[in-house]
């Protein structure tokens, strides 16, 4: 039996219990906090990677680190305006089955080609061109062959023998195959044959005007470099004239997965930034650093020409074999 002098020091033990809970619960959420703050502490997540391919061909005489650059800030930047965070990863292939390789093998989001290489591979069940470059105000090229008036050669067949200077442009499968096709259905053989030596430039100066002065028998440039050095020299049009002109044949074509867009907005978020590449800023340097105008929307019917000098250079080059 206790005293009343035993229970009233019991009493005020018992009265602390209440604020031992609190002072316990207190100390768990410290706790609890402090696993919180240890958890922000930890790295972000990497971004994801948006893969880009270009195609050598694709940007003749533009250093390939710089278009790589180029195509990265853009397309990051863009991303962000829509609010895509990634890092866009640019890959540059030096010839066509590389290429093909690495777009069955590695998802690319966005690839950029010539028509030609578009045709060739086996890739169009994963990606699908929708946009075509215009440059000087035209899709496509036409390539001629430009000899002096004054020269004494009346067709392509005088040329046998004789020296030739070759633009590399921007398509330079295109414009080769073009010449080997013409060649072979007048049964003149190929470039290689045909032509005493073939000279590979980097500038349409270099290529036109060594005929210009008599140089050189023979060029083949694309119909907007010619254009342009008229308009530097308007002699060199009265002296030059074409002996041989090909169709107006398409061109890069820029194609874009089909599938693994997450979220699907991403990939029209993607086609507004390059339907919108020459308003923007840094758009402006890419087309200014590949000499286009713009992207426009690709049209099936650009194809229908390459098609044709397709399936006539190779009908013409098995008859060629031996």
């Amino acid at each position: 039996m206790t005293t009343p002098r035993e229970r009233s020091f019991v009493q005020p033990v018992q009265g602390t219990l209440p604020w031992a809970r609190v002072m316990v619960g207190l100390l768990l959420c410290l706790l609890g906090l402090s696993a919180h703050s240890s958890d922000t502490t930890k790295p972000a997540p990497a971004p994801r990677v948006f893969r880009v391919g270009m195609s050598q061909v694709c940007f003749r005489n533009v250093n390939r680190n710089d278009a790589k650059a180029a195509y990265r800030v853009f397309l990051e930047n863009s991303g962000r305006r829509f609010g895509h965070i990634f890092r866009a990863e640019p890959e540059v292939f030096d010839d066509t089955l590389t290429f093909e390789a690495a777009l069955q093998q590695t998802p690319m989001q966005l690839a950029v080609m010539d028509a030609w290489q578009f045709l060739t591979m086996d890739i169009h069940g994963i990606m699908k061109p929708y946009f075509s470059v215009m440059e000087n105000g035209k899709v496509g090229r036409k390539y001629l062959i430009l000899i002096r008036r004054d020269s004494g050669f009346k067709t392509l067949a005088d040329l046998r023998g004789k020296a030739m200077v070759e633009l590399e442009t921007a398509s330079a499968n295109v414009a080769k195959v073009w010449l080997d096709t013409r060649l072979l259905s007048e049964k003149l053989g190929t470039q290689r044959t045909f032509f005493d030596s073939v000279q590979v430039v980097a500038k349409p100066s270099a290529a036109v005007l060594p005929v210009f002065f008599g140089a050189k028998p023979a060029c083949l440039v694309d119909e907007s470099s010619f254009n342009v050095m008229k308009e530097l020299n308007p002699q060199v049009g009265q002296a030059l004239e074409a002996v041989a002109v090909s169709d107006t044949l398409a061109d890069v074509v820029v194609c874009l997965r089909e599938d693994d867009w997450k979220p699907e907005q991403f990939k029209s978020d993607t086609l507004q930034s390059l339907t919108e590449l020459h308003l923007d800023p840094i758009g402006q340097q890419i087309c200014t650093l590949f000499k286009v105008d713009r992207m426009v929307p690709f049209q099936e019917t650009q194809l229908d020409t390459i098609r044709k000098l397709r399936a006539e250079y190779e009908l013409l080059r098995k008859g060629d074999l031996p």
